[in-house]
Parts: C-alpha cells; structure tokens; sequence
C-alpha cells in the first residue's frame, strides 16, 4: 500500500540531480521501492521501516533467498487470520510475507479473496503454480489447458493463463454457457490491480534477490527518530499520507514528523513525499500518480497530486509532471 514503484525513477531522478552519489536514508522504505532504486544506480542505502515483520521478509528475500516450497503455496483465509492472530507462531520473514502478498490492498488486515471466489483462485493457483489442472477442467477448454501446462516455468504460464481468460471472455456465448461465464468472470479477476496478485508480487521478491553488492544496504526496523543517519547522508520520507487509509500502525503524529523534519534538516538534507505540507516546505516535484486500486481505464480527475516537499530554501525549482 502506498508502494512507490511507479514513481521511484521520477523521485530519484529528481533528487540526483541535486545530489552527488552517496548515502541515502531511507526512513519509511516499506517494499524497499525507493531503495532499490538507489541501490541499483550505487548509493549507500540506510533502509527502515517500523513494520519489523516486512524488514524480516526483506531482508530473508535479499540476503537469503525466499524458501520456493513455502512461498508458492497458496494461504488460505484460515491461515491468513492465523498469523495475524498468532504472528508469534511463525517465523518473522513468514508474516509479513502472509500479510503483504495475501492481503487485500497490500492493507495486511483483509484477506485478498472474497469467500465467494476464494476456490476459484485456489484453482487458478493450482494451474499455475501445480500445473495441476483439475479445479479448471470444464471451465476452461482442454487444448488451453494444455497450452497453459506447456509452458517452461510458473511466470510465463501465469502470462499464458491471462491471456487465455481474456480471449474466453471476449467471446460471444450462447445462452446455455452463461453459467460458464460467471465462472470465467471470477477467473478473469486473477489478472486485475485492485487485488495485486500475490503471483505479481512473487516476481518482484524474486527481483529483490538478485541485487547486487548487498555491502551497501543496511535495513533496519524502528522509529524514524532513532535511526542513526551520518551527517553527509541524504534523507528521504514516504511517511504514512495523512488523510489517506490508516496503515497497520495506527496513531502516525504528522505534527511530530514535521517538526522532526524541520530539526533534521539543519544537519541534512530532506525530501518527504506526500500530498500536502506546512507552509514552510515547497513543493519540488508533482505529479498525477493514478492508484493500483484503480481500474485500468480511469482518470486522475480530482485526484490529489502527488508531491516532493523539501523545507523552503533548499532547493531552487518546480517540476511538474
């Protein structure tokens, strides 16, 4: 939620252009898109996030590797409620790698899958993952199927298994298939943002482990305020966007966190990412930036516009995107 992924190269860019290559701090790094990003261009990266459980899932993916028999399995809603309810129960890397990819939203609360489609993507899963066919076998034609099954690895026959969703369901159907079209209509929903696939975010993890010259990036779980930043490193905030959904810790102080800012930058320099700041902070990047949870085809009609605030004085310009 709130991932930064489709604007880190604006962000980034934005910022190296101020700033010769060296440490970046990283105080709300979430799924480490900024990060990455800084990483892979050969800044020093000091990456934190008050979530201990995601720190523990990145830092198992990237110094580690993800165990592939554990996390290809599918989480049922009964085992998403578990750990949960009983985080302690698992390893750290294992909840928040449950309450990121199976959650609704990537909110960490609310199980991806209504009850009523759940099976089907168990199904879909099954197919992919399994190569076994047998929750789709009559919904889905066999010489698909076998198309599907054909396929080298579980990307491309996840790649495959969209492709043959949308051609199924541009089809004209006779009557008699209606029943067969509310089922392929809830197999569609496996390729759809709004419920960001947990196969999709699978990849990404997967991208996550092969970084290189890991000697640059610390990652660390805590508040803000107690990350230890050397005085020549850069500063970059993605706080909790006030007004927007609540995050997992609830009770973010916004007006803390500013005169926090304010403090910090008297020793370094900062760039916090949000929709508004106080009037003592200029806006040096803004740009329509269309949510996940959006369908495909909709606008950023009376959509806030998002911006990189920097204390007024700092830097020189505007960029508007």
């Amino acid at each position: 939620m709130g991932s930064k992924r489709k604007s880190a190269q604006k962000i980034y860019q934005t910022i190296s252009n101020f700033n010769k290559k060296g440490t970046i701090a990283d105080l709300f790094c979430g799924g480490l898109a900024m990060s990455e990003i800084f990483l892979r261009n050969g800044w020093n990266v000091i990456a934190n996030d008050k979530n201990i459980h995601v720190v523990e899932l990145l830092r198992k993916t990237i110094f580690e590797g993800l165990p592939k028999n554990i996390v290809t399995k599918f989480v049922t809603r009964e085992r998403f409620f578990d750990v949960a309810k009983n985080p302690q129960n698992y390893d750290p890397w294992y909840v928040g790698f449950v309450q990121c990819i199976y959650s609704f939203g990537n909110n960490q609360k609310s199980y991806i899958f209504g009850k009523d489609v759940e099976s089907i993507k168990y199904a879909g899963h099954k197919l992919v993952i399994d190569k076994d066919p047998s929750g789709v076998i009559g919904i889905i034609p066999q010489n698909y199927i076998d198309g599907i099954l054909k396929q080298s690895d579980w990307h491309k026959r996840r790649i495959a298994l969209v492709k043959v969703l949308n051609v199924l369901q541009n089809r004209k159907l006779e009557l008699e298939q209606l029943q067969q079209l509310e089922l392929l209509e809830q197999l569609q929903r496996l390729q759809q943002l709004q419920q960001l696939q947990q196969l999709q975010q699978l990849e990404q993890l997967e991208r996550l482990e092969r970084l290189e010259r890991l000697e640059r990036l610390e990652l660390f779980s805590g508040d803000y305020k107690d990350v230890v930043i050397p005085k020549d490193a850069i500063i970059y905030c993605d706080p909790p966007y006030e007004g927007t959904t609540e995050y997992k810790e609830k009770g973010f102080d916004y007006k803390k966190f500013w005169e926090w800012c304010r403090n910090i930058s008297k020793t370094n320099k900062i760039y916090i990412s949000e929709y508004n700041a106080p009037d003592d902070f200029t806006t040096l990047l803004s740009f329509a930036q269309k949510s996940t949870l959006q369908g495909g085809q909709q606008k950023h009609n009376n959509q806030p516009r998002e911006c990189l605030f920097v204390p007024i004085g700092q830097e020189k310009f505007i960029t508007t995107i």
